[in-house]
């Protein structure tokens, strides 16, 4: 797979979701783009509003979590509970984990592409670079492909990716996956040529089943190995008081189209996720326009892709002329947001087009 396909497979893997923020407030740990004013699939009630100005801002209800040498550090939400079979055919429930440090990751046993390959191969560095220590935790994947993975599928693959731990490979059907997808902010979507696209991570959870610390896709695998002897050493307390990395800056911009001030604001946020608000004005600035139908395409030029299209939801209420949608950007770079505006019974849209770097 070259290059340029892997990173379109990356963006495929990308995941939307129109939800009012209401109805989802951001949660323990993960990835989501917020068009609008919030911040998606990501950490523990975050939710966007507009400053007084008609303009939009992002507040929080609780502390981010925060990024650091030893990954994203989650601050002890608990994971989510379970009762799952591994590739053996034995019971795995989160209780059953609990007194030791848990290693939790996601695969797919007949992925296409190089994600799961890498991920088996990452794991296996950390395990090797964290020496004795390795034997002293739990391992465990669960599967991100109901509709193929099977006990032997799974065991072939940790079998050709020379998996040698003890890895627990959890498996369901896609009822029962479904909301542990979700609480971990994890996506899978079967397409109709039947090839499951996913995105991946790597949760360390401490030894009563808290959520520590979370490493995204292409995470350095000695860090993990470092974080894992932390943990054993220092029990849930061995990130407690760490200063996580400064964020990049929130990226503004303005055009001006047909007769509206149109602003999009891209905000990063924790392990990939951006936090996108639009903003729609008259052309002086001072009053916002409600009622519109607002799109969103969003792309990499440097990439032969095809856009993903969102539609946005009004923030409430529709008089701030603030509208947002929730997903993800799975990589870093330059990107290309289309923003697309309809008024009511017009015959022909307005359309703008913003370039921002996306940094994390």
């Amino acid at each position: 797979m070259s290059d340029s396909e892997r990173s379109a497979s990356r963006w495929l893997a990308s995941r939307w979701r129109s939800v009012p923020p209401s109805a989802r407030p951001l949660v323990s740990t993960a990835l989501i783009v917020a068009v609008g004013l919030v911040a998606i699939l990501g950490f523990n009630a975050l939710s966007g509003r507009l400053s007084q100005n008609g303009g939009a801002s992002l507040a929080s209800g609780a502390a981010s979590p925060t990024a650091s040498d030893q990954g994203v550090l989650l601050g002890g939400a608990a994971a989510p509970d379970f009762t799952l079979q591994d590739q053996t055919g034995a019971t795995v429930t989160l209780a059953s984990l609990k007194g030791r440090p848990t290693v939790f990751t996601f695969f797919d046993s007949v992925c296409p592409h190089t994600d799961c390959s890498l991920m088996a191969q990452y794991i296996n560095v950390a395990a090797q670079s964290a020496g004795a220590s390795a034997n002293q935790v739990n391992w465990v994947a669960l599967s991100l492909n109901p509709w193929h993975d099977t006990q032997q599928t799974a065991s072939a693959f940790l079998k050709n990716q020379n998996v040698r731990l003890p890895l627990r490979y959890l498996l369901g059907s896609q009822a029962q996956l479904q909301p542990l997808w979700d609480a971990f902010h994890m996506q899978s979507i079967l397409q109709s040529d039947g090839i499951v696209i996913h995105t991946t991570g790597v949760y360390l959870l401490d030894s009563q089943g808290h959520e520590q610390v979370f490493m995204d896709e292409g995470f350095n695998p000695r860090t993990l190995a470092r974080d894992i002897t932390l943990l054993l050493r220092d029990g849930a307390s061995a990130f407690a008081g760490q200063q996580g990395a400064q964020s990049a800056h929130a990226t503004t911009l303005t055009h001006g189209v047909n007769g509206m001030l149109v602003t999009l604001t891209a905000t990063p946020g924790s392990y990939g996720s951006y936090n996108f608000s639009v903003v729609v004005e008259s052309a002086d600035g001072a009053a916002a326009i409600p009622n519109l139908t607002v799109t969103l395409d969003l792309a990499m030029p440097s990439m032969a892709m095809t856009p993903i299209h969102v539609a946005l939801k009004p923030v409430q209420p529709a008089s701030t002329g603030a509208y947002r949608a929730d997903g993800v950007l799975s990589m870093k770079g330059t990107w290309a947001a289309q923003v697309t505006i309809s008024r009511p019974g017009a015959t022909a849209s307005s359309m703008t087009t913003f370039i921002f770097d996306a940094t994390y």
